[in-house]
């Protein structure tokens, strides 16, 4: 697809989907300096490894939990409310992660933090969904991953100075705690600035949106047309995530003990990974359009797993970034064509409960994996997460192929539901 093309369909977009995407923009600077230095920070004020991955699947634990019943929320307050309540409330909980210094309040913001997080996230795919045409929704979904991708890629590098930088004005090392919870505060009131295009959204009312929050008839459990389809969709969301879980959260961690790299060397790392991750994502609607969402997802995930290897056993700097870029930017090809192919098989009434679930398979794995990759760090040290990685996303590849690779998918429009799996 050409680039004037893809920048056309860009402007063609609504004006809820540009606003969110303007909320992407924001959200994504702050999240890219956040986990560059999460784990340095916490390690900085004196938590070992252990705590860290407890705080890691803590949260993912608490999102696991509400996930289902803010996806069933979304569906009755609406996606605006649901988006704007869940930013905000991130917001405030970062705030109390980096203010307080003892271990029970910082347990204590990363369990509400759990909470807003699962209310925005499950709100997000059907929100997309239902602001892009049959045509837009896969250059919006795969819009809204480049842009987060390029943004990282400035954000990341920025952020690996920032310690330095706030070490400076504070006469402090570029290493100390304080440095690091300066920049830290940084980046959370960078998320809070993503409330601004979110309350431009304009949003129908609907008959099953409620006027309160507070006013909710919960049903006791959701109800698909096809309970098999969404079952079939969450065993692959469960193998990545856990697969993930067990390595992605400490690669910072990893650089710095096999490489002894600075963080600011660690920022260029990200950043590149991002921006490779944003031009690759960019022509992922363009391979869709020709091969289909899943064979797209499958040819690009096959290519990037056996460089988890090549990351974890090549004992070079350059050859591991190399094959870390690579693989990042395969990999992540194909997220927004999983979401978008399994929000196209659900009615509108069922998108957001869909999508809690989908993520709740998510971070079912990602909230074991931390624990675990502690555990197995001090023991072991990196080598058997590298291998577990790369078996588990390719039992993944084959679910997702055994599922929805056999059947010829219809390309250059909306997929035709899997109706009959």
């Amino acid at each position: 697809m050409a680039i004037y093309d893809y920048w056309g369909r860009i402007r063609g977009l609504s004006g809820n989907a540009k606003r969110y995407l303007a909320c992407t923009i924001v959200r994504s600077m702050s999240i890219s300096v956040w986990w560059l230095l999460y784990n340095l920070y916490l390690t900085s004020m004196g938590f070992d490894v252990g705590f860290i991955g407890l705080t890691r699947t803590l949260g993912l634990t608490v999102c696991i939990i509400f996930s289902l019943p803010a996806g069933l929320l979304a569906d009755r307050i609406g996606r605006k409310r649901a988006l704007v309540i869940g930013l905000a409330g991130m917001a405030l909980c970062r705030f109390g992660i980096v203010i307080f210094s003892l271990k029970w309040l910082i347990v204590a913001s990363i369990t509400l933090f759990g909470v807003f997080d699962a209310l925005f996230i499950v709100s997000i795919a059907p929100f997309l969904m239902e602001n892009s045409t049959a045509r837009e929704r896969t250059i919006l979904f795969t819009a809204n991953d480049s842009l987060m991708s390029l943004v990282s890629f400035v954000a990341s590098i920025g952020g690996g100075y920032l310690p330095r930088a706030f070490g400076a004005v504070l006469s402090v090392g570029p290493e100390s705690a304080p440095a690091y919870r300066a920049a830290m505060v940084t980046a959370v009131s960078v998320l809070a600035l993503g409330l601004i295009p979110l309350w431009g959204v304009r949003e129908q009312k609907k008959p099953g949106f409620l006027r309160s929050p507070f006013r909710v008839a919960w049903p006791t459990w959701p109800r698909f047309s096809n309970p098999k389809l969404i079952a079939k969709l969450l065993i692959p969301q469960a193998l990545f995530g856990f697969g993930g879980g067990l390595l992605f959260p400490f690669l910072n961690l990893f650089y710095k003990q096999r490489f002894g790299i600075s963080d600011s060397t660690l920022g260029w790392i990200f950043g590149v990974m991002d921006i490779i991750v944003a031009l690759m994502t960019l022509g992922a609607s363009a391979v869709a359009e020709r091969q289909g969402k899943i064979r797209s997802l499958l040819m690009a995930r096959i290519l990037a797993t056996p460089l988890l290897l090549v990351m974890g056993f090549v004992p070079s700097l350059p050859v591991a970034v190399a094959a870390h870029w690579l693989r990042s930017g395969l990999y992540r090809l194909g997220e927004p064509l999983y979401l978008a192919f399994a929000m196209e098989q659900f009615s509108e009434s069922e998108r957001a409960t869909a999508s809690s679930l989908l993520q709740m398979s998510w971070d079912i794995g990602g909230a074991i994996g931390p624990t675990v990759s502690g555990i197995v760090q001090v023991r072991s040290g990196f080598d058997p997460l590298f291998v577990s990685t790369t078996v588990l996303y390719a039992l993944s590849l084959t679910c997702i192929h055994r599922f929805f690779g056999r059947k010829k998918e219809k390309v250059g429009s909306r997929s035709q539901p899997y109706r009959n799996t």
